[in-house]
């Protein structure tokens, strides 16, 4: 029996993890993988990622998005041909399946959240970064009372044909509209986990999937959800289209 615990994480941010440990499964860029503890302790601050008791993860790969309490299974028999039989899922849905992709999908919301943020600040250089702080502050400062001395912002304003006033005006500006993209990602971020993680069931995980990452649920909980229907020749159709790519 396993007893190591599982990490998932996205390889491309530390690929040493695919190094020392072994593969268990991936989903959506996202890759779980079997580590012994001591490498746990190397893994950088910075790096998000999960960390799961190999039962859970193992139940929650293998049963991914499976809800049924039997499912068909293929087996050959002794004359060679195969034949399809009924057999038990465990009952592992609830303490395992759910709660493992509740978990991995609200850390992939994460990761195109952070990569969106990311975007954000990759408009500005490294140096108008580093000086941001310093243009608000005696912009802001300026605008009170225009009689103090700037050591930044006056120069600034030279360079591109500006007033002091007109470039401490304009430092404000951006800095609203900069906090109003940030605002507006980190609400959006949590409002689409918040839905995730209120999905009761494997069933609603699914229906999820498919509404907001395009990821279509099986032929038979779309019946059971009227987003099919079968026709005359008995046929399974699409009622209701899936959504292609991320939908948020």
């Amino acid at each position: 029996m396993e007893t190591r615990d599982v990490i998932v994480i996205d390889l491309e941010k530390f690929p040493k993890v695919g190094d020392w440990g072994t593969m268990l499964g991936s989903w959506n860029g996202l890759e779980f993988v079997i580590l012994d503890d001591e490498y746990f302790d190397y893994i950088p601050q910075s790096i998000t990622y999960l960390r799961f008791d190999y039962k859970t993860a193992d139940f929650g790969y293998r049963y991914w998005g499976e809800y049924r309490k039997v499912r068909s299974s293929y087996s050959e028999g002794e004359d060679g041909t195969s034949f399809k039989e009924k057999v038990d899922v465990p009952d592992v849905y609830s303490k395992y399946v759910n709660p493992f992709m509740e978990a991995v999908i609200a850390l992939k919301v994460q990761e195109i959240f952070e990569k969106r943020y990311t975007s954000l600040r990759t408009k500005y250089s490294y140096l108008e970064e580093a000086t941001w702080a310093d243009q608000l502050a005696e912009s802001k400062a300026y605008l009170a009372d225009a009689s103090i001395e700037t050591k930044l912002i006056h120069r600034l304003a030279e360079i591109r044909g500006l007033t002091t006033e007109a470039f401490a005006s304009k430092v404000v500006e951006k800095q609203d509209e900069w906090k109003s993209k940030v605002y507006d990602l980190a609400v959006e971020e949590q409002n689409i986990i918040a839905k995730c993680k209120a999905c009761s069931n494997v069933q609603d995980v699914n229906v999820f999937l498919e509404d907001y990452f395009g990821q279509e649920m099986t032929l038979e909980q779309c019946l059971a959800y009227g987003r099919c229907s079968k026709n005359e020749a008995g046929f399974v159709e699409r009622t209701q289209p899936v959504p292609r790519g991320i939908q948020f």
